[in-house]
Parts: C-alpha cells; sequence; structure tokens
C-alpha cells in the first residue's frame, strides 16, 4: 500500500492534480456543506410536499437549460490547449469568441423554450396554477447561463483557487438567503426566488472572473478576432461542440428527468425523499468532481505533448484510487445514514434511507469510473463519450418506470444502479481499446506555453 502511493505521486502529473483538486475540495468542502444546510432549512421550512413542488420545478429548468446550453467548457480545453501548446493565441481567441457566441445563443434560446413549454409539463405533471406561475420565473435563470467558456478558460489556466472561492461564496449566499426565508417565513414562492436569485449570482461571478482572467494574461479584442477558416484551423471542432453537447443533454436528462417520472407516478412527497437522496450523493461527488476537473486538463495537456506513458498512469492509479473513496463512503451511509438524515432534514425525511443506500451504491460505481470519462475526451473520442452517455439512458428510463410501479421509490435506486453497471462496463471497454492502440513510447514535446510567453 505504501508503495503504491509512493510510486503515484511521484508523477508530477499526479501532484499537480491533487494539488489543484485539493484547492477545489477545499472550497467544495464548504459549499457541500452549505449546500446540505441549505437543504435541510429549505427542507424543514417548507416540508416534504413544498418542497417536492420546488424540486420540480428546479429540475424542469434544469433539464431544458442543458439539453440546449452547449458543453463549450469541453471544447475549450480540448482545442484551447492545442492552440497554446501551438504557441496560437489568435487561434485561442477566436475559439473563445466562437464559444462565448454559443452560449449566448443558447441560453437565450433556452430560456424561449423553458418558458413555451412550461404550460405542457404543467398539465403532463398537474400542476396548479401558481407553480405554472413560478416555472415560468424560474426559466429566467437559463438566459444568464452562459458560463460554458468561462468555466473551461478558468481551468485550463489552472484558477483553481478562483474556482474554489467563488463557489463558497455563492453557496454562503444561497445558506443566508434561505434563512433569512424561514425566519421570515416565506412561502414556496419565497424560497424559490432565493435559488433563482442565487444561481444567477453563480453565473454571472462565474463569467466576470473568467474574462478579467483573459484580459490580465493580455487576451485583449476578442471580439474582433475573425471566425473565418476556424474549422480549418482546428478540424473536427463543430464535431467535437455537438458531440459533447449531445453526451452532456442525454446526462442531465438522466440526472434531471427522472425527478419528473418519481413526480407522475409517486407525487410530491416521494420527490423530496428522492430529491434528498440524490443531495446527499451530490455530497460526495463535491469531494470526487474536483478530481474530475483538474484531471481533464492535465490528461489534455499530456495527450497534445503525447506523452503516452504517463497519460496511462494517470488513468489507471486515478480509476484505483476513487474506487476505494467510493466504496469507503458508502460503507459509511449505510452504518450512520440514519443519523445523517435525522440530523439534516429530521424525522420527516427518515423514508428516504432505504433509497439512498443504492442510490449511493450506484453512485460508487460512477466515481470509480470517474477517471475514465476525461481520458476519453482527452483523446478526441467526443463520439464514443456520446455513446457511453445514450446507450444506458436508453435502457434506464424504461427500467425505472417498471421498478418504481414495482418497489415504489426504492425501485429507483435499483434502477440507478443497473444504470451504473452498464455505463461502466461500456466506459471500461473502450478505455480499454484506445489504451491498447496508444503507442507504448512517449513522444514528449515542450510545455504548454503560457500566454505570457505568446507575447499576446
Amino acid at each position: 500500500m505504501i508503495s503504491f502511493f509512493k510510486n503515484t505521486f511521484a508523477s508530477g502529473t499526479f501532484k499537480r492534480v491533487f494539488k489543484n483538486s485539493g484547492v477545489l475540495i477545499s472550497g467544495d468542502t464548504v459549499s457541500a456543506v452549505l449546500g446540505v444546510l441549505t437543504f435541510a432549512i429549505t427542507a424543514r421550512a417548507l416540508g416534504t410536499e413544498k418542497l417536492g413542488m420546488l424540486v420540480l420545478i428546479d429540475a424542469y429548468v434544469r433539464i431544458v437549460d442543458k439539453l440546449v446550453n452547449f458543453q463549450s467548457w469541453q471544447f475549450i480545453i480540448k482545442y484551447g490547449s492545442d492552440a497554446l501548446t501551438a504557441k496560437n493565441p489568435s487561434g485561442f481567441k477566436a475559439l473563445v469568441k466562437l464559444g462565448t457566441l454559443v452560449d449566448a445563443c443558447t441560453a437565450v434560446l433556452g430560456c424561449v423554450i423553458s418558458i413555451a413549454l412550461a404550460g405542457l409539463i404543467a398539465r403532463w405533471q398537474n400542476w396548479s396554477p401558481e407553480m405554472l406561475r413560478l416555472a415560468v420565473i424560474y426559466s429566467m435563470i437559463v438566459l444568464f447561463d452562459i458560463a460554458g467558456v468561462p468555466t473551461g478558460i478558468l481551468r485550463i489556466f489552472d484558477k483553481f483557487k478562483s474556482f474554489s472561492a467563488q463557489k463558497c461564496v455563492t453557496s454562503g449566499i444561497k445558506f443566508a438567503g434561505v434563512v433569512v426565508a424561514w425566519a421570515i417565513h416565506c412561502d414556496l414562492s419565497g424560497f424559490l426566488w432565493v435559488w433563482m436569485l442565487t444561481e444567477i449570482v453563480d453565473y454571472v461571478s462565474l463569467t466576470a472572473m473568467a474574462w478579467i482572467e483573459l484580459h490580465r494574461r493580455g487576451f485583449r479584442n476578442i471580439w474582433a478576432e475573425p471566425l473565418a477558416g476556424i474549422t480549418k484551423r482546428f478540424p473536427g471542432v463543430w464535431n467535437f461542440l455537438i458531440s459533447t453537447n449531445l453526451t452532456g443533454s442525454v446526462k442531465i436528462g438522466f440526472r434531471e428527468f427522472d425527478i419528473l417520472v418519481v413526480g407522475k407516478l409517486l407525487g410530491f412527497a416521494d420527490v423530496s425523499l428522492y430529491k434528498l437522496a440524490k443531495k446527499l450523493c451530490a455530497a460526495l461527488d463535491r469531494l470526487t468532481n474536483p478530481l474530475f476537473q483538474s484531471l481533464y486538463p492535465e490528461l489534455t495537456k499530456l495527450w497534445a505533448k503525447k506523452d503516452y506513458r504517463d497519460f496511462r498512469f494517470v488513468v489507471k492509479r486515478m480509476t484505483y484510487i476513487m474506487g476505494g473513496i467510493s466504496l469507503l463512503s458508502w460503507i459509511v451511509f449505510v452504518i450512520w445514514g440514519h443519523e445523517i438524515i435525522l440530523i439534516t432534514t429530521g424525522r420527516e425525511f427518515i423514508s428516504a434511507y432505504s433509497v439512498t443506500v443504492w442510490y449511493m451504491l450506484a453512485n460508487a460505481i460512477a466515481v470509480t469510473s470517474l477517471p475514465l470519462a476525461p481520458m476519453i475526451l482527452a483523446m478526441g473520442q467526443a463520439h464514443l463519450s456520446f455513446w457511453i452517455q445514450f446507450l444506458p439512458t436508453l435502457i434506464y428510463f424504461p427500467i425505472l418506470f417498471w421498478m418504481l410501479e414495482a418497489w415504489g421509490l426504492s425501485g429507483a435506486g435499483y434502477a440507478y444502479i443497473v444504470y451504473h453497471t452498464i455505463r461502466f462496463a461500456l466506459q471500461y471497454g473502450f478505455a480499454k481499446h484506445l489504451l491498447k492502440k496508444t503507442p507504448q513510447e512517449s513522444f514528449v514535446t515542450p510545455e504548454l506555453a503560457t500566454p505570457e510567453e505568446d507575447g499576446v
């Protein structure tokens, strides 16, 4: 065991991954704690029925947002790294301009679609006129979601401390807002306004930070950069953008649409219990997602430099580490899960224990496979990421309907296990195939140039 960690952290890439993720984890730990507390206070203030209403509105708007909004941060990291490696600041600025235009257009389109479809969803879900009105108001969040490119910019320049600080501040604002809403006895609409305004603050602050960073590094006059011929300068850029967007759309559909299914088949109270299960698992994700966020840029850089040996090493060791962390987290919840639920949301939500146990086991499988997704993207195989996400999702929803009807809310946890087992098998199979095709030796090119060195 000692030799495993000694050999692992002998890698310079591994040190950077854990250094950057450590910075994010420190902030995300605070953010995760504040997130659970925020949800707990909202749950205690509204109860299972009204909380279920708020969760359904939030899920609907997020589904539309992510279905329409492109995952431009992945494309910026992939092609932006290539541009910086080639010392091509003009190309990098063109990529930023293209991604920003895509973000802005999809934000406007997503907001319009969310408002337009709200009535249809309300009829399907049997929402009251008041819930429909609140869903239309909440749709304004989508208009401000232009944070795709800013996210990619901050990650590619290793500004993980900025991410950490920003998440802590916005989580703190949301927590404070919910406490005030609870203290003055706000109803459902009051809590919805708090959730909505803090989401907008999150998007706006992230965007501002990224553009300040670009200006500081000398990337100016971005809007004057021509886009003509960008597909020749960066072959496959549109395919990558579309593939990652489709992958993200399928992924978010899986993550959020299941809430609407639970709401349709079981009701508002079960929605709030199911959301609690997802929220507790999200606390684990807050501790592991920083590893994904810091791992993807590093793997992209290794692939751009053709350092295949370190590329393989980092992926394999990170998979082992993630498996150990996720298994330990699941065991902890199995033992102390009842106490965790009682302390956070109260006895009214204790029925969430069963579904959370199974949901968290499935999440452990997902965390174990976490390094495989950025590996496939770093190799430019975005189309594979789409199929890895799409095929299990295609199987998941029929199984979810069947298991919910057969076993009630616990069936949602069983279906989640089936989904992630299939997804892990596909990821592992494709990853093993791709690594076999990769040369065993490395052809290392110079380190990625910084914008200052480029004379930008």
